[in-house]
């Protein structure tokens, strides 16, 4: 007599945010950079725009992983916009839109962060003006920070 098997499914292509949550708690790497005795030492300012980028770089990575195991291939920021949007943070736009548009931006609400347009760092730039090239020229090798809010974060100005 055959048996038969049921056939083997495959993931779903669903990112879990409980299981990215997790992982990001156990990881819980906060390193601040100490200066060394030839770099002026950090402002406040910087160390803590150095941690949020550190922590926007291994929520990156985490939902990279967890995409390539459950075999989705996106855009990181596509990868960042799904993770906010299971939170029910969908509508995203940046301060400066939600005030073009009326709203404003709720007191003690937290900005979420997606990576922003690449530009060339100043070390590049200075390496590309040493070999005779122009500024425009120059390897686009940051990625600044963009800080967004959701429609859940923001109230129109007649609804006081």
């Amino acid at each position: 007599m055959k048996t038969t098997t049921a056939p083997k499914t495959k993931a779903p292509k669903t990112i879990s945010i409980k299981a990215v949550t997790e992982s990001m708690k156990k990881k819980n790497k906060t390193t601040t950079p100490t200066p060394t005795t030839e770099q002026k030492p950090l402002t406040d300012k910087q160390i803590l725009i150095r941690e949020r980028r550190q922590a926007l770089r291994d929520l990156s990575n985490e939902l990279k992983s967890m995409a390539q195991i459950n075999g989705k291939e996106a855009h990181v920021n596509e990868l960042l916009r799904d993770f906010y949007a299971g939170t029910g943070h969908t509508e995203l736009k940046t301060f400066e839109q939600w005030k073009a548009q009326g709203y404003f931006v709720r007191k003690g609400e937290k900005a979420l962060l997606l990576w922003g347009k690449p530009t060339a760092s100043k070390t590049a730039i200075q390496e590309a003006t040493q070999q005779g090239k122009s500024e425009e020229d120059a390897d686009t090798d940051f990625y600044p920070l963009a800080y967004l809010f959701s429609k859940q974060q923001v109230t129109h100005y007649t609804q006081k």
